[in-house]
């Protein structure tokens, strides 16, 4: 067991603690603090970012709103970068009661908090969004605060005045001897051993746990978690916080913090702070709430959901935990419970921080018979010298004055390569979410999806840690994601998940990675919801929208058409293409292109068999033969073995006959390694890419470039060498790289083209080749000269070099796009993107027309019959509705999907089961009509290809591909008869 000696013991590590600790380090005392995760892990992280005027206080709990007015005043001073300046609204909506208005006018006068009110004009002008119907709006001092890095600072300059900070260091319990506590006992969880602090005092400021530290030691204190449910929206509709001008209450505040806008809070006593769910109702309430301030709030993208838990400390018995007030409490144990050498700070605000540090600091000094004046209000936080607020657009100028707008790791927070190295370095972060904290990593619209492997590649290349470690932080990181988005998950944040799904499940085949599925430092997911929540009350607005468009006339009718085909993705390419081959006229409509743009650019025929153990393909002709007998709905048993075979080979033919081949047969998958460096099965594979099959045990080496941030060749590589096959990963410093503004693939893939950069590389790598026996790049070896780039490459090396797909775009994907649209053209068929179709007249029984939305009306696309090809959730043909309804929206065809949205979802994103809602699609005949419940067909010209189709999670089984292909074949060639048409479509 590791000891350590200190005077105080501050154990905590949130705005209290970190408080407390920089307090005590200025008045010289030898100070360590202990927090069981990263700074701000508790309540301090999960608040909704409010630094408070006082003025929510000032009518029910005037002594919190006197301690929060003066405290927002100090922190203005001394910690101005942690703040925004945003001023504050309390808002009287017609909900609420006039009659509290005087009386918070008064509390706000008596309580020193400056108002004045504000007229609607001019409230609508500052906050164009807001409620029309608004009758008073009053101004306060309120503010936006970055709990995250007030945490940090405060920490750094207790670090300065010479304390230490031990985050992930678990108290396992209070040393007490007799009627003293003389330290405790802590578990390091990263280097998983024991240690032991010894000290004259311990300062208890954990929060909610206060009474579980305590409890350690025998010593009782009573503490009313009180759990706190916020939901975050996508982006800034309010500049200003916006309070409900009533007694507090659920929902009835909203701040704007850093790119997104808060919504919050519920306010629920509960039993355990280690355990507290997300309740259905919660987010329910928010979103009605929110819309009594912002109309069209229940329609807006929400991104997050988190929930925090209060410290409330309350002696004797309340009803509700709103009843109890928010100011703070100091425990001295001696005279309290007759244990020395402990003191308890708890309850209060955020705000209050400071003034609560400096009163136990204040207490230690009188127990340790000393004086020494507080500094804290006088000496400016580590930053502030710079001596203004943070402003929304400050990332943004330090990426424009810098000129980094070409090398961003999380393109939604603008954070760059240089501030996760700082997190690593500087920070010292533990884990990806570590660096989340400090540098926004992740905390965008898409939750992660591009920049945690970008995170997890630098980590890498930084410390070069083992590679399992990385593969653990990496899963940790995307489940402590997906733990914050299960509650708000349905339309377009549903979609986003799907993208990130396919990215880490397809794509890079993350959850086939060496390693441990989770670490000890792994999210702590919330419990699962009450059962008997109370039920669903409202009605989708999204459905509501679709239901009044609909009331709408079609304008004006246009030239018919044999065929349309609804949707841009594979299954609607295929589908024109081949109608058109038909002979029939078509006419393809998109809103944009499909998951050819995302995906790896192969076609993933069968990969996975569904089911828990998630075994790997080995022959593709056999799975489709086991899905055949035992999952009869899916679109291969519709389809049939010959079928499936018959699609690869027209494809096979048409990219051959194109100058693309695409290699591989339906009796045996490919392992071809993703930009993790894990074996990706697929069927059929582009010829650059064929040479990377790992089934073959030949020495690889694997090229980057130190610019570009989409593939790290020495990750790749050690997972590589971890599935037996030698392997080594370069990057390439090259002089043609070094001015780029910006290195996308699409760049790289045009460089590629030019004969003076493959020439630059080419010399670059002959110094490099060494031992190896083939060369792996990333997928960007040009975009219309792909084949002649990769035969100059393996001449040149005289090596096999293969392709490595990565994060979109793909260029291989995209390649595959351009092949079939160009074969489309060349039939015949007509291709136009940027239409949205929302809807559709028909009669006795068939279609008659679609229509789109254009700049300033409708525009009909009738034709004899019609392809739905539009994709499920990824594409956006299913949406995902908050009240646990999916529906299809071109049609409102008939669904098989999960019927509860409690079922919609597992609690692990990589479950290998898969999450029930991503099966949802529409059920069809063996000719790709879509039929009803009953097996009728619902629109005799009618058929529906790809992802719309239900049968299968074509992601988890990496078919999505094959189906598309296959179904966008089968449903034109059923088609095609149905019209008439004596052409064979094979």
């Amino acid at each position: 067991m590791r000891t350590l000696e200190t005077e105080v013991l501050v154990i905590g590590g949130g705005a209290t603690g970190t408080g407390v600790a920089r307090d005590l380090a200025m008045r010289g005392f030898q100070t360590i603090l202990v927090e069981k995760r990263d700074l701000s892990h508790g309540t301090t992280g999960r608040y909704h970012g409010l630094l408070h005027s006082g003025g929510r206080y000032a009518v029910k709990d005037p002594q919190a709103a006197a301690e929060c007015i003066r405290e927002n005043q100090v922190l203005r001073r001394i910690m101005p970068h942690c703040l925004e300046d945003t001023g504050g609204f309390f808002v009287l909506t017609p909900e609420d009661d006039p009659a509290y208005v005087p009386l918070f006018i008064e509390g706000c006068r008596q309580t020193g908090i400056a108002v004045e009110e504000v007229s609607i004009a001019r409230m609508l002008k500052e906050e164009p969004l807001l409620s029309p119907d608004i009758l008073r709006c009053f101004r306060v001092p309120d503010a936006a605060a970055d709990s995250f890095l007030a945490s940090e600072v405060n920490a750094d300059s207790a670090r300065q005045h010479g304390a230490q900070i031990l985050n992930y260091h678990e108290i396992k319990g209070l040393i007490r001897l007799g009627g003293r506590i003389t330290g405790a006992t802590c578990h390091d969880v990263v280097k998983d051993e024991q240690v032991e602090i010894t000290a004259d005092m311990v300062v208890n400021a954990s929060g909610a746990w206060a009474g579980k530290i305590a409890g350690t030691a025998g010593v009782s204190i009573e503490i009313l978690p009180g759990k706190g449910t916020m939901v975050a929206v996508n982006h800034r509709i309010v500049n200003t916080v916006i309070n409900r001008c009533k007694m507090p209450s659920d929902g009835d505040i909203l701040v704007p913090i850093h790119t997104v806008s808060i919504i919050g809070t519920t306010d629920l006593r509960i039993p355990d702070p280690d355990r507290i769910a997300i309740e259905p109702w919660e987010i329910r309430l928010m979103l009605e709430e929110g819309e009594k301030l912002v109309p069209g709030f229940q329609r807006m993208r929400m991104l997050r959901a988190w929930a925090g838990v209060r410290p409330l400390y309350h002696e004797g018995q309340v009803a509700d935990s709103r009843d109890v007030p928010r100011s703070y409490v100091l425990l001295d144990h001696e005279p309290r419970d007759g244990v020395s050498g402990l003191v308890t700070i708890t309850s209060g605000k955020w705000t209050t921080y400071r003034l609560m540090a400096e009163a136990t600091v204040d207490l230690v000094c009188e127990k340790l018979e000393t004086t020494r004046p507080c500094r804290t209000h006088l000496e400016p936080l580590p930053g502030a010298e710079r001596g203004h607020y943070h402003h929304l657009g400050v990332n943004l100028q330090r990426v424009e004055l810098e000129e980094d707008y070409g090398s961003l790791v999380c393109e939604c927070e603008l954070a760059r390569p240089k501030d996760i190295v700082r997190a690593i370095v500087e920070g010292e972060a533990k884990s990806l979410d570590d660096i989340r904290r400090e540098a926004r990593l992740g905390m965008g619209p898409c939750q992660g999806g591009f920049c945690t492997y970008r995170a997890a590649g630098i980590w890498h290349a930084l410390r070069n840690p083992a590679v399992e470690a990385i593969n653990v932080a990496l899963r940790d990181f995307l489940q402590e994601r997906w733990k914050g988005l299960l509650p708000i998950l349905w339309g377009s944040q549903l979609r986003q998940e799907r993208l990130d799904e396919l990215i880490y499940l397809s794509v890079l085949n993350a959850d086939h990675l060496p390693g441990a599925p989770a670490s000890q430092l792994a999210a702590e997911m919330y419990a699962l919801p009450d059962p008997g929540s109370p039920p669903q009350a409202h009605s989708s607005p999204h459905r509501e929208k679709a239901a009044a468009s609909g009331n709408r006339q079609p304008f004006p009718p246009a030239a018919i058409y044999d065929v349309v085909v609804i949707g841009g993705g594979l299954a609607g390419l295929v589908a024109a293409w081949r109608s058109s081959q038909a002979g029939l006229s078509t006419k393809l409509i998109t809103r944009g292109w499909g998951a050819t743009h995302w995906n790896a650019g192969c076609i993933d025929v069968l990969g996975y068999l569904p089911g828990e153990e998630h075994v790997q393909v080995e022959n593709p002709r056999q799975a489709i033969e086991f899905l055949q007998h035992n999952y009869p709905g899916h679109p291969y048993a519709l389809a049939g073995i010959e079928a499936v075979e018959q699609a690869l080979t027209s494809l096979q033919t048409l990219s051959e006959e194109s100058g693309y081949p695409l290699d591989g047969s339906l009796d045996r998958n490919w392992l071809l390694p993703s930009a993790l460096g894990v074996p990706r099965p697929t069927c059929l594979a582009p010829r650059s890419m064929v040479a990377g099959d790992l089934r073959v045990r030949e020495p690889v080496l694997l090229v980057g470039f130190d610019q570009f941030l989409d593939f790290y060749p020495a990750l790749a590589a050690e997972n590589i060498n971890r599935f037996g096959i030698p392997a080594q990963g370069i990057s390439l410093d090259l002089p043609d790289l070094r001015n780029l503004r910006s290195l996308s693939p699409a760049v790289l893939a045009q460089l590629f083209e030019t004969e003076a950069f493959l020439g630059e590389v080419i010399a670059a790598l002959k110094l490099h080749l060494g031992r190896s026996r083939r060369v792996g790049f990333p997928a960007i070896l040009g975009m219309q000269k792909a084949v002649e780039v990769h035969h100059t490459l393996e001449e040149q090396l005289g090596r096999p070099v293969f392709e490595i797909p990565g994060l979109p775009p793909s260029i291989p994907g995209i390649r595959m796009h351009n092949l079939l649209s160009s074969a489309g053209r060349s039939a015949g068929a007509q291709i136009f993107n940027g239409m949205l179709v929302l809807g559709s007249t028909s009669e006795a029984g068939r279609v008659d027309s679609v229509w789109s939305e254009a700049a300033a009306r409708r525009k009909t696309h009738p034709a004899r019959a019609f392809v739905l090809a539009i994709g499920g959730i990824l594409g956006g043909g299913l949406v995902g509705e908050p009240d646990g309804k999916v529906r299809e929206i071109v049609f409102n065809l008939e669904l098989k999907s999960p019927v509860d949205r409690s079922e919609w979802f597992s609690s692990r994103f990589s479950d290998p089961l898969g999450h029930p809602v991503y099966r949802s699609g529409v059920p069809s005949n063996s000719a790709f009509q879509p039929v009803d419940e009953a097996g009728n067909i619902i629109y005799d010209n009618l058929f529906a290809a790809g992802g719309i189709l239900s049968g299968g999670d074509y992601v988890r089984e990496r078919s999505l591909d094959g189906v598309a292909l296959v179904t966008g074949l089968l449903s034109t060639k059923n088609l095609a008869a149905k019209l008439g048409v004596t052409r064979v479509i094979q």
